[in-house]
C-alpha cells in the first residue's frame, strides 16, 4: 500500500525536495548575520556555532527522506524503458537524499580546521558523495531519454551535464590537492549553480513525467 502510494505520488514529493532545498538558504540567511550566498556554503548553517543549526539540520534530514521516498516512482516511471538503469537511477536519488541531507543534518560541519573530526569527515565525504550521485544520474537520464528517443532530453541533458560538472569542479577546486593551490573565490556562488544544475534534470523529468500520467 505504501509503496503503491510513494509510486504514485513519489514525483510530487521529487519536486517538495528540489523546491525546498533550493529555498534554504534564502531562507535561513535571514536569521544567520553576515551570511552570504556568494561565499558562503550552505552547509555553514548547520555549523557547530550556527544560530541556525537545529533549523538547518531538520530542515535537511526531512529534504533527504523525501528524495528517499520519490526512488520508487522513478523507477517505476523508466523500468520499461530499461529495468537495469532504472534501479540505479533510483539508488543515485536515494544515496543523494541519505548523502547530502540526511547525513548532512545529523552530523555537523566543522566551522574551522580545529574542529575537524569524524563526524565533520563524514559529513563532508556523504555530501560529496551525493554531488557525484546526482550526476552520475544525469547520464543516467540521458541514456535512458535516449532510448525513449525524447529529443528535447537528448539535446539538454548533455548541456546540463556539462555545466553541472563545471561548477562542481569549481566549487571542489580547493579540496583537490593537486590543483589546491590556485585560490578560487565565491564558492558559495559555486556550490549554488552546482547544485541548481544538478537538481534541474529531476525537477524536468518529474514535470514530465508528472505531465504524461495526465494526458
Amino acid at each position: 500500500m505504501v509503496l503503491k502510494l510513494l509510486k504514485e505520488y513519489g514525483f510530487y514529493l521529487l519536486l517538495l525536495a528540489i523546491i525546498s532545498e533550493i529555498a534554504l538558504p534564502f531562507i535561513l540567511a535571514h536569521y544567520y548575520p553576515n551570511y552570504s550566498q556568494i561565499n558562503n556554503l550552505i552547509s555553514t548553517f548547520g555549523e557547530t556555532d550556527s544560530p541556525t543549526k537545529w533549523a538547518f539540520k531538520i530542515w535537511e534530514i526531512i529534504n533527504g527522506t523525501l528524495f528517499v521516498l520519490s526512488a520508487p516512482a522513478i523507477y517505476e516511471r523508466f523500468k520499461e524503458t530499461n529495468q537495469k538503469f532504472s534501479l540505479i537511477l533510483s539508488l543515485m536519488v536515494v544515496v543523494f537524499g541519505i548523502g547530502d541531507c540526511i547525513i548532512t543534518g545529523l552530523f555537523d560541519r566543522a566551522a574551522n580546521e580545529s574542529e575537524v573530526d569524524f563526524t565533520s569527515l563524514l559529513h563532508n565525504y556523504a555530501s560529496g558523495a551525493g554531488f557525484v550521485a546526482l550526476l552520475l544520474g544525469t547520464f543516467l537520464l540521458f541514456w535512458l531519454y535516449r532510448q525513449e528517443k525524447n529529443e528535447i532530453f537528448i539535446v539538454f541533458l548533455p548541456l546540463i551535464f556539462i555545466a553541472a560538472m563545471v561548477f562542481m569542479f569549481l566549487f571542489a577546486m580547493p579540496k583537490i590537492p593537486i590543483i589546491s593551490q590556485f585560490q578560487v573565490s565565491h564558492r558559495g556562488l559555486w556550490q549554488r549553480l552546482n547544485l541548481w544544475f544538478l537538481y534541474l534534470p529531476y525537477f524536468l523529468t518529474a514535470i514530465q513525467s508528472l505531465l504524461i500520467k495526465k494526458s
